[in-house]
């Protein structure tokens, strides 16, 4: 914008009047010249200022060599960013954290840790009081001698008995308005292998130890494990192709105080067999307890908003297809709004590849996962893919990385700098499966 101020100078001034009064009034004539000086600076500022400017998309992602080791032992890392500021995270099958004497703790398949610190100048970890228990204690009383698994069959028989207190990992975790929430995976073992069947919602009031399931009962009532009490005890259980049956949740700052729709948005993989697609539903975040008021992604319209099917998970559509073969056993995406790119950020990776994964292998782990980063300016897409990486190794030929995740906390000022949380499960087992963290930089463009 061309701004045109009528400025009268000096020697017009002497020209327009009487020379006497005007020499007289010099100083006058000098101080208004500076002020008109000044208000021309702060309303181009100000111009300045009300344009709109020019935003960059991510085009590249550059990790660090750098990997930055922490925990005793353990897997997976969904994680959140606390209302008190710290990060929790969700580690399953290991011991996490040594305690406070050094010791190694008890092996749980699920646990939460509360995180203080920075991946530079290190974390602190303490284990989160009133925790349900998740570890193998007393399984063998409560549900009898484990009965080796069926795989003759994909459901349940009558007289199968369940490893339920050890079959329940945490997958997404949220904090939202100091409330805590977590979805917990069932992997029931006796449809074959790594078959995830079901989830539950477990939560903790703002200010509160205690966890109480979506329905209101007891989470740390271990005799209400048993899966065959019913699905209704379970938020879903045996759902078409075991849909959302591992859950992530897309994070929004510290104790999502950087949403503004006032919606929670999830995602998961379409079950063990088609893994390489995903589904997305969202919920008003004061209605995630209530599965009736679930909304489920559909497809995208013309004007680049998403469809919604409320409370029929059957209508659920396809948010993101991988390639076929990509993805499968637990891997869920990692999806983080960048409030200083102004984009969603998605970290995702297959633990195995397009043209080599197998579903019904026994052991997932044969080579390294890949490792993938999109963005998108809505959390359901459309999603540009920005990295690839076939086979992701951090350090050795040896590595075998997974689920990848990204801290919603650790973010550089400028947006451009953020931190890859990933588990590994190579030959060196005791040495890498334990919590993996690398820096990210991201590259930007102008150009979408």
């Amino acid at each position: 914008m061309k701004i045109e101020l009528n400025i009268l100078y000096k020697d017009q001034f002497y020209e327009s009047c009487n020379l006497r009064f005007c020499k007289q009034n010099e100083m006058f004539l000098l101080k208004y010249r500076f002020i008109n000086g000044v208000l021309i600076a702060l309303l181009g500022m100000l111009i300045s200022n009300c344009q709109e400017p020019t935003k960059a998309y991510p085009v590249e992602a550059k990790l660090d060599s750098k990997v930055i080791r922490s925990s005793e032992y353990g897997d997976n890392w969904f994680s959140t960013w606390g209302s008190d500021g710290a990060l929790y995270t969700a580690q399953c099958d290991g011991r996490g954290w040594l305690d406070e004497n050094g010791n190694q703790r008890e092996f749980k398949n699920n646990q939460i840790w509360r995180l203080s610190g920075d991946p530079e100048s290190g974390l602190e970890a303490e284990m989160l009081d009133g925790y349900p228990d998740y570890s193998r204690t007393g399984i063998t009383e409560i549900y009898g001698p484990i009965i080796p698994p069926d795989t003759t069959t994909r459901f349940p028989l009558p007289n199968s008995k369940e490893r339920d207190g050890w079959n329940w990992y945490g997958y997404g975790i949220v904090s939202i308005d100091g409330n805590m929430y977590q979805f917990l995976s069932h992997c029931a073992d006796r449809y074959g292998w790594g078959w995830f069947d079901g989830t539950q919602l477990i939560w903790s009031p703002k200010g509160d130890t205690k966890w109480m399931r979506w329905n209101g009962t007891d989470a740390g009532d271990r005799e209400r494990w048993l899966l065959n009490e019913g699905g209704n005890k379970m938020m879903f259980f045996n759902e078409p192709d075991y849909a959302f049956s591992f859950i992530s949740i897309a994070q929004f700052g510290q104790d999502y105080n950087e949403n503004r729709d006032g919606h929670v948005y999830l995602y998961s993989p379409e079950g063990k067999l088609k893994s390489y697609i995903l589904n997305m539903a969202r919920v008003k975040k004061e209605d995630i307890l209530d599965r009736n008021k679930w909304e489920y992604f559909t497809q995208i319209n013309k004007d680049g908003d998403a469809e919604w099917a409320m409370g029929d998970i059957s209508k659920r559509g396809i948010m993101y297809q991988f390639p076929e073969g990509w993805g499968f056993y637990s891997w869920s995406p990692s999806v983080v709004w960048n409030e200083k790119l102004g984009v969603f950020i998605m970290v995702t990776g297959g633990t195995q590849r397009p043209g080599t994964g197998d579903p019904m292998a026994t052991w997932p782990h044969k080579e390294s996962g890949s490792l993938m980063m999109l963005w998108s300016e809505n959390p359901w897409g459309p999603w540009t893919q920005f990295s690839y990486i076939e086979d992701w190794k951090a350090e050795r030929e040896s590595n075998r990385h997974y689920l990848p995740q990204l801290s919603s906390k650790w973010i550089s000022e400028d947006g451009t700098g953020m931190y890859i949380i990933f588990s590994d499960m190579g030959p060196d087992e005791p040495r890498n499966y334990r919590w993996n963290m690398m820096k990210v930089n991201i590259e930007l463009s102008e150009e979408k």
